[in-house]
């Protein structure tokens, strides 16, 4: 578990499914994240059993759970990204906890276990061209632009942070 000042950071489990399903059917919320844009509840029942079979290997997709109420917010992962083979970074959340500070908070705490605990030196961000906000808390977080890349005909932009 990773603890931050609002949230605790657990490993995905079945009991979670529900209510992070309803964060990925909710409106917008895959507005920036093309390979679950538009998908109906089946897709993401699969999609969550994939996630948690692939923690079985190797532990990269965590749920947020709110310290108060132990309520998920959430999600954040960081894990290897097998078609640009690098580690990456990333955080879907609730709409009820955007600009917030939740993603700060949240990918802070991500970037200091995988340099500290994990070992890596560099952590990416995978953001869609467009997404402005993303984009922002990269900056924020301390991440430079690295490069553009197009994945599956979308135009994305990746972002690094070394370890100081």
């Amino acid at each position: 578990m990773i603890q931050t000042q609002r949230t605790h950071i657990v490993p995905l489990e079945q009991n979670h499914f529900d209510s992070l399903i309803e964060m990925y059917l909710e409106p917008e919320s895959n507005k920036y994240v093309a390979p679950l844009r538009d998908k109906p509840k089946s897709f993401f029942q699969g999609f969550l059993e994939r996630k948690l079979a692939q923690n079985e290997m190797e532990l990269g997709f965590w749920v947020v759970l709110e310290n108060d109420s132990s309520k998920v917010i959430g999600t954040v992962n960081l894990n290897w990204f097998f078609p640009l083979s690098i580690f990456h970074i990333g955080c879907h959340l609730k709409r009820d906890y955007w600009n917030k500070g939740f993603a700060t908070e949240l990918l802070s705490a991500l970037i200091h276990y995988g340099f500290e605990i994990k070992k890596v030196d560099q952590i990416h961000g995978i953001v869609e061209k467009d997404n402005s906000v993303s984009k922002k808390l990269m900056g924020n977080l301390g991440f430079e632009f690295d490069r553009a890349e197009r994945l599956e005909n979308m135009p994305l932009e990746i972002y690094k942070l070394y370890k100081s």
